[in-house]
């Protein structure tokens, strides 16, 4: 699990958690930095909570590039094995960096469902507005679909926003059957299609999280 910590001066607020999910290779890293950039840019004071597993987390240089302190902690998933980790990160941002937003990503195989559960039971935290953005891989949904159907299910089923990634690697019929899909989950809420990697169709998506 990699910590980011933007670190300003504070008084006490509530914190509002944005969860970024999605299955292994959808570009959820990818969303995580633009929305970085964008939340950054707006003044919030900002931490980051990576479940990484392997090397498959932030890039560190990426994130040091930005000007910010990064803390690494070992384990497993943090819906599972990490969650007790998970409930202890988020006491230390409170204690000792009190930031107004907290994004989360945790690993492609995570229920965010779970993260949920555990945040509400930190009453004492002062857990604002707790946004899900689901991340999909149009290049990818359609096989994805046939192994991992519960799993995405689970993922759509809690999202507040679900974000069909990688648009350039298919065509509109696909994007449209993929939306499809997705709304016999079933899934009533907004979809957008972008494509992370060059920003594109990603504007304002920070104000989804009503910041």
């Amino acid at each position: 699990m990699l910590v980011t910590v933007f670190y300003y001066c504070y008084v006490t607020v509530a914190m509002d958690l944005i969860v970024i999910s999605g299955m292994l290779g959808a570009g959820k890293t990818s969303v995580l930095l633009k929305l970085i950039d964008s939340i950054v840019k707006k003044g919030y004071r900002t931490a980051v909570i990576e479940n990484e597993i392997g090397s498959m987390g932030v890039d560190g240089d990426v994130i040091n590039g930005k000007g910010v302190e990064i803390r690494e902690l070992e384990g497993g998933c943090m819906c599972c094995t990490m969650k007790t980790g998970l409930i202890e990160t988020l006491v230390f941002l409170k204690d000792k960096v009190n930031p107004e937003i907290v994004l989360v990503e945790p690993t492609g195989v995570a229920n965010p469902g779970d993260v949920l559960e555990t945040v509400r039971e930190l009453k004492h935290l002062n857990i604002g507005k707790v946004t899900i953005f689901i991340v999909i891989d149009a290049e990818r949904f359609m096989k994805a679909m046939k192994v991992f159907e519960r799993l995405l299910k689970k993922q759509v089923a809690v999202a507040d926003v679900v974000l069909i990634n990688k648009m350039d690697a298919v065509s509109k019929e696909t994007a449209d059957e993929i939306e499809s899909v997705i709304r016999t989950y079933p899934y009533e809420g907004p979809v957008l299609r972008i494509q992370a990697d060059d920003g594109v169709n990603m504007e304002g998506l920070e104000e989804r999280a009503g910041l």
